[in-house]
């Protein structure tokens, strides 16, 4: 039975899009409610990749594995740096770094508040069990951040190798790319099964040249667990070290750069770069309370270091940011009968982190030369919820939660109290937030492979620290409040024939959130509509050929006016939001005529979308293929090739108009990989 809880509390199963998946009523999801449980069960949309289609996609870079589900599409430059989109625009600034909560085994890896536009490189694919997105607001049992969207990165249990045992994996491209990752796990067993002791390590590192100038990349990650038993509890502990390196390749500019196959090669700025330096430690103990419940205590604790070049800004300054501190998460499961369960919790955090900016290159327009920022922050966040699932009729349940959250900033000031150009620099203050998130979802299951639900759920987080005390002289001290999103869902998944679909729609509202405007300016009071439908599935034409993917239609607006922007980029209420396409799709034909065999054929399409907010600008949009192939040469030795980009389209990862000019991301060329991995 303890294995069995202990496979519910990992959530260890096997991927939604996997080429032999089961049914959706087994598929498992860990996210919706802090614990696995089948799908059929919650009102939400969610989705996974499992270890499976990890091994096979072998990931370059995290877009690659998490735009293939439904509802995502992240923006990638070179190396790391990439800007998310879940049921939204592609996001950023603070807005981006504050919309979409990134776990790894259920605990937040940023602190409210602290967190980073790029911060989905900071987990590691290498060692992922499964990966799980929730489209929409998270925040009844998550809290912060959880706006968009949540994505869970659950690392490998040590239990899976009771035994001695460990696997590796290399590959390398031919635009000077390669990687490799070693993981080896060991158990130890003193009779009973409740005495085991099980542990894993792994080590991870990859280098690439960039495909252009000073572009390149070092990272280096390590993962160590163990999972115990000490008498009625099971502890499930990680240790996680990253190390980063790389040289950051800026926009190019002028209008359609992207198709200038030199001028996509180049680096505008060759002295970019993001040095960063991650530890991140947790312990997860659980134990039965009587015959229907379970308590479970997480403590964590994180110590992250930054340091980049601000390349996307003219002033292209240095910062330095700093953060350390931990906390705990706790939750009581009740499973009080088979058709009533309650969740109890609370979680706490206390972070302290600092930020430094300086412009070393002369004044350009308001980007000074010389100190611009110099502060620290002392946050502490306190949060109860509780959620209930009832079934309340045969083929019924309805689900409720509540979640109460306060947030504080204590802000020490470490440089003169004044405006230095476009920069406004406040003197100390503290600062306070509450946000209440109510969640209340129904599950109609007629039969054992159908579901219908209904979710109406709130979102919400605190500024980010960035929002609050990197100002500009349009912006008071304090004027930021609460971002909220109010969300309601209407889904579908069943069986239609020999296919599985899925089918959900979607409208959010969201209030008082912040951005920055085309001059780089905070504006502190936007509201936006979101409406979207969402199609996926998978559909087999024999035994060895299926179709898989998923298509999204989504408007995503604006809801006020804002006439002030200097550049001349009004912003009226009902126009599209830079950066949203209203078509995406991704469609994958996969072959597997043995179990020693297989491959697929991958269509990423993205639809034309506005650039600037005032809606004159446009990107045309792109089409991109990649072909994926595995081979099993031996029971425990396999080979693979990739060619990504295959048709060698000109494309752009991003468009954006800024500070008055067109500017792309160029999208890499054809690329072919070669991999070989093993267990031993």
């Amino acid at each position: 039975m303890k294995h069995l809880r202990r496979l519910e509390l990992i959530g260890v199963s096997v991927g939604f899009f996997a080429l032999a998946a089961p049914a959706l009523a087994q598929d498992i999801v860990v996210t919706a409610e802090r614990r696995a449980q089948s799908a059929a069960r919650i009102p939400a949309n969610a989705a996974a990749l499992s270890a499976e289609e990890l091994s096979f996609i072998a990931p370059q870079a995290v877009s690659e594995a998490l735009n293939r589900l439904p509802g995502v599409a992240i923006h990638r430059n070179n190396g790391v740096e990439n800007l998310p989109a879940i049921r939204s625009p592609v996001l950023t600034g603070g807005q981006s770094a504050g919309s979409f909560l990134v776990l790894e085994d259920g605990v937040p890896i940023r602190a409210p508040g602290f967190a980073n536009v790029n911060q989905l490189f900071e987990t590691s694919l290498d060692f992922a069990a499964r990966i799980e997105v929730t489209r929409g607001p998270g925040s009844a049992l998550y809290g912060s951040n959880a706006v968009h969207g949540i994505v869970n990165v659950l690392t490998r249990a040590p239990g899976a190798a009771i035994d001695h045992s460990g696997a590796a994996r290399i590959d390398a491209d031919f635009a000077g790319g390669y990687g490799g990752a070693v993981e080896y796990g060991w158990g130890q067993r003193e009779g009973a099964v409740d005495d085991r002791v099980v542990s894993r390590i792994g080590i991870a590192a990859r280098h690439e040249d960039g495909p252009r100038a000073a572009s390149g990349l070092d990272l280096q990650t390590a993962l160590f667990g163990v999972d115990a038993y000490a008498g009625a509890w099971t502890i499930d502990a990680r240790l996680f070290a990253q190390n980063l390196n790389q040289e950051t390749a800026s926009f190019i500019e002028g209008t359609n750069a992207y198709d200038n196959s030199m001028l996509a090669q180049t680096n505008p700025t060759p002295e970019a770069y993001r040095d960063t330096q991650i530890v991140r430690a947790r312990a997860a103990l659980s134990r039965p309370i009587g015959t229907r419940g379970r308590l479970l205590i997480t403590p964590y604790a994180r110590w992250i270091d930054a340091d980049l070049n601000l390349s996307f800004f003219p002033s292209r300054a240095q910062e330095i940011s700093r953060q350390k501190g931990g906390g705990v998460q706790t939750a009581l499961y009740l499973d009080a009968s088979e058709t009533l369960s309650v969740i109890l919790g609370a979680d706490a955090d206390v972070t302290r982190g600092a930020l430094y900016e300086f412009q070393s290159r002369p004044t350009t327009t308001t980007y000074v030369q010389g100190l611009h920022y110099d502060y620290a922050v002392d946050m502490r966040a306190l949060a109860a919820f509780a959620q209930a699932r009832w079934g309340f009729a045969p083929q019924w349940s309805a689900t409720a939660g509540l979640r109460g959250e306060w947030v504080r900033y204590d802000y020490d000031n470490r440089a003169p109290a004044n405006d230095v150009g476009r920069f406004r620099r406040p003197a100390d203050r503290t600062d306070d937030f509450d946000a209440v998130t109510p969640k209340l979802g129904v599950v109609w299951t007629p039969a054992p492979t159908q579901t219908l639900w209904l979710n109406l759920a709130r979102g919400a987080r605190a500024p980010q620290i960035t929002d609050l005390y990197s100002l500009q002289t349009t912006q008071t001290p304090g004027a930021q409040g609460v971002e909220t999103i109010d969300s309601a869902e209407l889904g579908w998944r069943g069986d239609v024939g020999p296919a599985r679909v899925e089918l959900a729609l979607y409208a959010m509202e969201k209030r008082d959130t912040s951005f920055r405007n085309a001059d780089g300016f905070t504006v502190t009071d936007g509201a936006s509509r979101h409406r979207g439908i969402e199609v996926s599935g998978r559909l087999p034409f024999s035994e060895t050929i299926a179709a898989s993917g998923w298509v999204t239609y989504a408007a995503h607006t604006y809801r006020f006016d804002n006439p002030s922007a200097r550049g001349g980029e009004s912003i009226r209420r009902g126009d599209d939001i830079d950066g949203a396409p209203r078509w995406l799709w991704n469609a994958r034909l996969a072959w597997a005529p043995s179990e020693r065999l297989r491959g697929e054929i991958e269509w990423v399409h993205v639809g034309d979308y506005f650039t600037n907010a005032e809606n004159t600008r446009r990107y045309a949009g792109h089409d991109v293929f990649h072909l994926r192939g595995e081979g099993r040469l031996a029971e425990a030795l396999w080979i693979s090739a990739a060619v990504r980009n295959l048709a060698n389209a000109d494309y752009a990862e991003r468009a954006d108009f800024a500070f008055g000019n067109d500017r792309y991301f160029p999208g890499e060329g054809r690329t072919i990989t070669l991999g070989v991995r093993g267990e031993f």
